[in-house]
């Protein structure tokens, strides 16, 4: 996994000859130029692969990210993603230029779940890290929604060890990683809901079953 940050992808983008849709260029315009962007790295044909294989039926903007790549033979790409609220630009890049990129506005299909609802899987929960997110989210309001995306678990699990073992480096305390990632592992290739609410001083991250909401958090 690789490190960029906004400001590198504006620049790329401005050298960029791919066409890229209008929505793009005003997700990247809203972006905070130092937020950090993760990109995670594949050869073009496992990237594609991937693709097809776990999230084109869910996605099928992502047939624009793949596309492109088929005369790429087995070069390494990078696959990242910026977000201004329910809107992501999903991007996959070479070291030197933008090969491809797509925009989807997640509103338009979003799942999501009370304050209320989480606050009762989380205190039904026995798992090490939902006291201390019970206690995160106990001042929001019962009617607050949760933004519910869904992915696949293991793959989600690789991403986020990854990414909050680099907060860690950056001295941020991340409570819960092992067991959570852990969980995910072990739960394969199946679907699950996952969502974060932004807090003042923290973040709290929780994964549900994506084929029975009520069956509790990861």
């Amino acid at each position: 996994m690789s490190v960029l940050t906004v400001r590198d992808l504006d620049r790329i983008l401005a050298h960029s000859t791919v066409p890229v849709p209008p929505e793009v260029e005003s997700v990247m315009a809203r972006a905070q130029k130092d937020d950090e962007v993760f990109a995670d790295r594949f050869s073009a044909p496992e990237f594609v692969a991937m693709v097809r294989s776990k999230y084109l039926a869910r996605e099928p903007n992502l047939q624009e990210l793949i596309e492109p790549l088929g005369g790429l033979g087995s070069a390494p790409v990078l696959f990242c993603q910026v977000e201004s609220g329910e809107e992501v630009v999903s991007l996959v890049l070479d070291e030197h230029e933008m090969l491809a990129a797509t925009y989807l506005d997640r509103s338009r299909t979003t799942r999501t779940v009370s304050v209320r609802y989480l606050r009762v899987l989380l205190q039904a929960s026995t798992l090490p890290a939902t006291a201390r997110a019970v206690a995160a989210i106990e001042a929001l309001p019962d009617g607050q929604l949760l933004r519910l995306g869904e992915t696949e678990a293991a793959s989600i699990a690789s991403t986020l060890w990854t990414k909050y073992n680099l907060a860690r480096e950056k001295g941020v305390v991340v409570v819960g990683l092992e067991q959570f990632t852990k969980d995910l592992s072990h739960a394969g290739s199946m679907d699950v809901l996952l969502g974060s609410i932004w807090l003042q001083d923290s973040l709290v991250t929780a994964a549900l079953d994506a084929t029975a909401r009520s069956g509790g958090p990861y």
